[in-house]
């Protein structure tokens, strides 16, 4: 047990109160694990999570449920409660949650969904999500006034938030500790013959995925799709195709095993936050293709590709072998948390 060893951060709080999933449950845990080792600190999570963290002792942890109607208020009373039983704040960290007010010494707010900011056109979401997420948007960019750093996993993203001079932005990607293991622990004979998709939310234009599938079947007829994610938003002519294996949520060690063993990777992705889905598979797969948007320029960028103008997509789609990517790019959990209080601890 760590545990009190060392309270260099017993005043730090990180509020992940909407992330259960994805990528922000990959981000918190790589900020639970590191937190735990280094002396623990405060950490408000989702009930969904109430039992799956107990092995991160050193760290303090506050469950929280938050209705649908107390988020469209913003109604954060709950981290006042939290702040005032912790008896003072040097740092809080809200990961995507609209800030407001909290006195902490140090408040920094962690961009990680850009359809509230970008827009929804074109992509087809249930019209109810349409308005949470414009909302959000507009609650986000209210509680800018509040922050004094502002982070998010790519310059795209950072910029969409037109940020005052006052405010410090910082591009803070995810840690890829387990990607940078499994390159150096596996090896990539790619010897499977399959394209693999990671993620099925609306904005990775599974229709389009599978546009570029057929494409490359063409030269390569025994070649299999593999679809990783919610089966709910697979359109159904891409379900009934029998060379299409749907594999539903896996674990991340799954994951890249399947990225490791595939010829292909696809990301016809409209949109993202980050390139840090999209490197996943450029460094595992034998060859990737993905669409030309700017986190995944940000990614390419002084790496060699291709643009391919025969697949009728909404947005052109670049190719590249596992060899061209540059891994320089890629940061370990280490390296972004320190980051970050370097840069917070300049501020106090």
């Amino acid at each position: 047990m760590i545990k009190m060893e060392n309270a260099k951060y017993r005043s730090y709080l990180f509020n992940y109160s909407s992330s259960y999933s994805g990528g922000g449950l990959k981000r918190l845990m790589g900020y639970i694990s590191w937190f735990h080792r280094h002396g623990g600190a405060h950490f408000i999570v989702n009930k969904r999570l109430d039992g799956q963290l107990a092995k991160f002792d050193a760290n303090t942890y506050h469950y929280v449920d938050i209705s649908a109607l107390d988020k469209f208020l913003n109604k954060q009373t709950y981290v006042k409660e939290i702040i005032a039983s912790i008896g003072r704040c040097d740092f809080y960290y809200s990961y995507n949650v609209p800030m407001k007010d909290f006195r902490a010494n140090v408040s920094w707010f962690h961009l990680s969904n850009v359809l509230p900011l970008c827009g929804t056109r074109g992509l087809s979401i249930p019209s109810r999500r349409r308005i949470e997420l414009w909302w959000l948007g507009v609650l986000t960019k209210q509680g800018l006034r509040y922050c004094d750093f502002t982070s998010a996993e790519s310059d795209f993203s950072l910029n969409l938030l037109g940020l005052d001079d006052g405010i410090k932005r910082i591009v803070s990607p995810n840690g890829a500790d387990n990607q940078l293991k499994f390159v150096s622990s596996h090896s990539n004979d790619n010897s499977e013959q399959l394209a693999v998709v990671v993620g099925t939310y609306f904005h990775k234009s599974i229709d389009e995925s599978y546009r570029v599938y057929q494409h490359l079947r063409r030269s390569n007829p025994i070649l299999k799709l593999v679809i990783i994610g919610d089966q709910s938003t697979i359109p159904d002519h891409v379900k009934q195709d029998p060379s299409v294996i749907l594999k539903g949520i896996i674990e991340q060690d799954k994951t890249l095993q399947m990225l490791s063993s595939a010829r292909f990777y696809i990301n016809t992705s409209l949109v993202e936050n980050s390139w840090n889905a999209a490197s996943e598979g450029a460094i595992l797969a034998q060859e990737s293709i993905v669409s030309k948007i700017p986190p995944h320029l940000e990614l390419l960028e002084g790496s060699e590709f291709t643009e391919l103008d025969e697949i009728k997509t909404r947005n052109p789609m670049l190719r590249i072998t596992r060899d061209q990517v540059d891994l320089d790019k890629l940061k370990i959990w280490d390296e972004v948390i320190s980051d970050m209080i370097q840069t917070a601890e300049k501020r106090v």
